[in-house]
C-alpha cells in the first residue's frame, strides 16, 4: 500500500510529522489505544510499521527553553529513537498538562518528565499495575471509635465482675 493511498483513504486518521530520513521529510502517523501506525515513504519503497502501544516507555513531556518562555514537547517515548511519535507541541502549560493526563489515560502508559532524552516516570508501576497510595479503611471518625461488628456480639470486661476471686471452691471438671 503506498503512502498516497494511505493519505486518500484515510486522512483523517493519520498525522503528518517531521521525518529527517523519509523522503520529502515527512511521515504519516496514527495513534490508537493498541498500535501505532507509521507510514513512510524511503528510497522509493513505502512502509508501513506497526508498532504495539506496549511497546512504548510512556508519554514524555521534554521542556526545551525559548527567548520568552519554554515550549513543551509531548511525545510517546520508545527505547528506538526513530519509532518516537510527537503528539503535541505549545507554549501553553496549561492545555499541555491537561493533554499529558489525557494521553497517559487513553493509552495507559506511565507520564515521563525529563530533559533530553532522559526520563523519569512520574507514575510509580508494578508490572503492568499502577502504585497508588494506600487508603485508610475507615475515614470517619465517629466510625472508627465503636467497636467492630463482630466485637459488638461479645460482652465488654467489666472491672467489678473481674475482681472477684474465688476461693475454697471445689474446681469442677469433666473428663470423657
Amino acid at each position: 500500500m503506498t503512502q498516497n493511498k494511505i493519505v486518500a483513504k484515510d486522512a483523517e486518521k493519520f498525522l503528518s510529522q517531521r521525518d529527517p530520513r523519509a523522503e520529502q521529510g515527512r511521515r504519516l502517523v496514527s495513534v490508537g489505544r493498541e498500535k501505532v501506525l507509521i507510514a513512510r515513504r524511503i528510497n522509493g519503497m513505502s512502509m508501513l510499521v506497526s508498532v504495539p502501544v506496549a511497546a512504548y516507555l510512556g508519554v514524555a513531556l521534554d521542556v526545551q527553553p525559548t527567548g520568552g518562555g519554554a515550549r513543551y514537547r509531548l511525545s510517546l517515548a520508545h527505547r528506538d529513537p526513530d519509532l518516537d511519535v510527537v503528539l503535541t507541541e505549545t507554549l501553553d502549560d496549561a492545555a499541555v498538562s491537561a493533554d499529558w493526563r489525557y494521553w497517559a489515560s487513553y493509552l495507559d502508559l506511565p507520564r515521563l518528565a525529563g530533559k533530553h532524552g532522559a526520563f523519569a516516570t512520574l507514575d510509580p508501576r508494578i508490572g503492568a499495575v499502577v502504585a497508588r497510595g494506600v487508603l485508610a479503611r475507615r475515614r470517619n471518625g465517629a466510625l472508627s471509635k465503636r467497636r467492630p461488628r463482630f466485637l459488638t456480639r461479645r460482652k465488654s470486661g467489666d472491672p467489678t465482675r473481674m475482681a472477684a476471686v474465688f476461693e475454697g471452691e471445689r474446681e469442677i471438671v469433666c473428663y470423657e
